[in-house]
């Protein structure tokens, strides 16, 4: 077995047939809308058989290390994992990787009570279903540059033909101040993109635009509501809480590396 390296920040695992086993990546990604305190991170992914494992983490690993100590800004490196892979969350932790950040997939129940938080003063609420294709591509120009993404038209398309997908935004007279994107699957309503302007966050648009989603689960039927969270996200979780979602089960994990 061996291990090549096939990119600039890509290697693969090779038997002794040169039969491809196994894969692992360092993807940069700049989240400063996200993490303004440390907005270069750095995301490892490996694939593999159990026999390859340690060698791709490895060579991940310290390509990544290398990359990092390069850069003049804070910078973070972690790994992107399923949270049952026991066995490679053994070899990261020997590798050096802490933390329990991940993506946690929240819930609350759907109730239909009046929304009791009050819009920001001159705000509309507006709901849609990205018809208009002007709007498609502003949205999707807006999740890219938040989430450091490089999705097409196709993408969105396909996420907007989710069944009972709406988008809700919030607007001033001057400009958007939130969206989100929900959808349902089986009873269970879906939280599942939502951005809010830098200018209007801390004054109760991401609460208000969840709270105005939950009215319309209610209003088609839905029992329950989901709202997947990266938990080291600031100000992500207290959001959550805040609008009555209670923890559940860990989607992703992503131990990190102290630089």
């Amino acid at each position: 077995m061996k291990i090549r390296r096939s990119g600039e920040n890509k290697y693969v695992a090779l038997d002794e047939h040169d039969v491809k086993i196994g894969y692992c990546s360092v993807a940069r990604k700049q989240l400063e809308r996200i993490f303004p305190d440390a907005p270069t991170q750095y995301i490892i992914k490996v694939k593999c058989d159990d026999e390859c494992r340690d060698l791709l983490f490895g060579a991940a690993v310290t390509r990544a290390r290398l990359i990092a100590m390069k850069e003049s800004e804070p910078c973070r490196i972690y790994a992107d994992m399923d949270a049952g892979d026991q066995k490679g969350l053994e070899v990261i932790r020997a590798l050096g990787f802490t933390g329990s950040d991940g993506i946690n997939r929240m819930t609350r129940r759907v109730t239909d009570e009046r929304i009791s938080l009050p819009v920001p003063v001159h705000c509309t609420i507006v709901r849609d279903f990205l018809e208009n294709e002007e709007e498609r591509k502003k949205c999707l120009k807006r999740y890219n540059e938040c989430f450091g993404e490089d999705c097409d038209m196709a993408w969105l398309r396909k996420l907007s033909q989710k069944r009972d997908f709406v988008r809700i935004l919030m607007v001033s007279p001057s400009e958007l101040c939130g969206e989100v994107m929900v959808w349902s699957q089986g009873y269970t309503g879906v939280i599942g993109i939502i951005q809010v302007a830098r200018a209007w966050r801390r004054k109760g648009v991401g609460s208000y635009l969840i709270e105005d989603a939950r009215k319309y689960f209610a209003s088609i039927g839905l029992r329950d509501m989901t709202f997947d969270v990266w938990l080291s996200s600031p100000g992500c979780l207290p959001l959550a809480k805040k609008c009555g979602f209670r923890r559940g089960e860990m989607i992703r994990v992503y131990p990190g590396l102290e630089m």
